[in-house]
């Protein structure tokens, strides 16, 4: 295996275990009054976001499967199954806005990943309930995907010039 696929390996298996860390820390943060119940401030997907911007679409992907796999773990398959489907549209939005194609800042892309990953969420709503009552949630969970979004995408934006020393450690070596 080439240093270059080793030090990617290295930096997904570093990126993941974060992210994990970062959801398990955050379910032990008491509710925010301005979110809505079950609402959570999303600081994992920090990690995620700066994964689409320098890692690329299989890690970015590879660590929200293993983060819904760690709520499937711990919360059950429910939490699980909306971790998934909420990470999955979050993580293709990421990819997105802030990989290649650089469509958005770090606030754009935090709230339109926000507000996939509480669309995913709403789906497996649906199907797990069986009532589209459901998406009545929608507008609530569309504020509190603004206020989240805004604040993730502020803090990637703050911390990006530490993560560019991390990112300048493995991308000469990636671009192989």
């Amino acid at each position: 295996m080439k240093s270059g696929k080793i030090q990617k390996l290295t930096v997904t298996a570093l990126f993941t275990s974060l992210s994990v860390v970062l959801s398990a820390l955050e379910s032990f943060l008491p509710s925010f009054a301005i979110l809505p119940p079950g609402a959570k401030p999303g600081f994992s997907n920090i990690i995620v976001m700066f994964s689409a911007m320098s890692l690329g679409v299989p890690q970015t992907l590879f660590i929200v499967c293993a983060k819904a796999f760690f709520a499937f773990l711990t919360r059950g398959a429910v939490a699980g199954l909306m971790s998934l489907a909420g990470g999955l549209l979050s993580g293709v939005c990421m990819l997105i806005t802030l990989g290649k194609l650089k469509m958005t800042g770090c606030i754009g892309a935090g709230v339109l990943s926000a507000v996939c990953h509480n669309t995913g969420q709403l789906i497996v709503s649906f199907f797990t309930v069986g009532s589209s009552a459901v998406f009545g949630y929608a507008p609530v969970m569309l504020i509190a995907s603004v206020a989240t979004g805004v604040v993730t995408g502020a803090i990637l934006r703050a911390a990006l010039p530490y993560f560019k020393g991390l990112e300048k450690l493995f991308s000469k070596e990636m671009e192989r």
